[in-house]
């Protein structure tokens, strides 16, 4: 069983994919959701997908606080149309219920010398958290983004063909508090699920069928359910498959042999993100993606 706290985003509709996969999983115990910015649209939203899958307990903690709600900032609208059409208007007037600073939740959680941190966004709560607090300890930090160019990856993307840095959106996000987070000493793992991996893993028909082939004769939970008809409903609506940047980072902080991954020294250079080969980082960084494994973790 592995405890784990979420911090999402919701511009990106694989983010609540990934949640609505955590929430009941059978060896996942979600101790908290943590949200960027924390608006309270996106609360409701996260509200909504953990009382689906039958999680009301499960704290949430936005950035800014819910007072920052009021603000002209915090009133902007952060729910991409796609989760309304595939939800319905509902889930932004459900009851959005408790919801806590986001870095000061974190702190809490993080009593647990066990937990991992899954990031499928800019890591700004647990780098406000680590900041606020500099005495808190963390066992893993799992981090959708950052770069490994030709110098790591035996088989590139050709779009990423040639390169050794590139710019990486969730770490770019918050280049300062990604920097600080991987020179601290109180994090004992970090593992960073590289976008020239992610990029290639795309629900197609033929991922559907193969998904389907593995949870078909069983009853399955309400987060898995709601996962696959979300990438349906993308598949259907867009013609094209969704990237599945976070459930690939979630697979991968459940069960590591869903990528290979090499240790490095993780670096930004003219905005732009890379990685070279370094030993005695605790930084590793995913090199190669093994689709059957992730299907398998994926239909538990």
């Amino acid at each position: 069983m592995k405890r784990m706290i979420f911090e999402m985003e919701t511009a990106d509709p694989d983010d609540f994919m990934t949640l609505l996969w955590l929430a009941d999983h059978p060896d996942v115990e979600l101790l908290g959701v943590l949200v960027t910015p924390g608006s309270e649209d996106q609360c409701r939203l996260v509200r909504w997908g953990l009382d689906r899958c039958g999680r009301p307990e499960v704290p949430i903690g936005a950035l800014h606080g819910p007072a920052w709600w009021a603000t002209s900032e915090g009133k902007k609208a952060r729910v991409s149309g796609f989760h309304k059409a595939c939800y319905g208007p509902g889930i932004l007037e459900h009851p959005v219920g408790e919801v806590a600073g986001g870095p000061a939740l974190l702190a809490e959680l993080l009593r647990d010398p066990d937990a991992t941190v899954l990031v499928g966004a800019a890591p700004k709560n647990i780098g406000k958290a680590f900041k606020d607090a500099p005495g808190l300890r963390l066992a893993r930090w799992v981090q959708q983004g950052g770069f490994a160019g030709d110098n790591l990856v035996a088989e590139p993307l050709e779009k990423f063909r040639g390169r050794l840095t590139c710019p990486s959106y969730n770490p770019g996000g918050a280049p300062r508090e990604t920097l600080a987070l991987l020179a601290s000493p109180q994090i004992g793992e970090r593992r960073f699920v590289s976008k020239n991996v992610c990029h290639g893993v795309v629900y197609t028909e033929a991922m559907r069928e193969a998904l389907g082939r593995r949870v078909s004769g069983r009853s399955p939970r309400s987060g898995l359910t709601g996962m696959i008809d979300a990438l349906g409903r993308y598949l259907a609506d867009k013609g094209v498959g969704k990237a599945m940047h976070d459930l690939v980072a979630a697979a991968c902080a459940l069960d590591e042999r869903v990528c290979d991954f090499v240790e490095v020294e993780i670096y930004r250079e003219k905005g732009e993100w890379g990685a070279r080969a370094m030993e005695g980082t605790n930084t590793r960084i995913s090199v190669a993606f093994h689709e059957e494994r992730f299907l398998d973790v994926l239909a538990r």
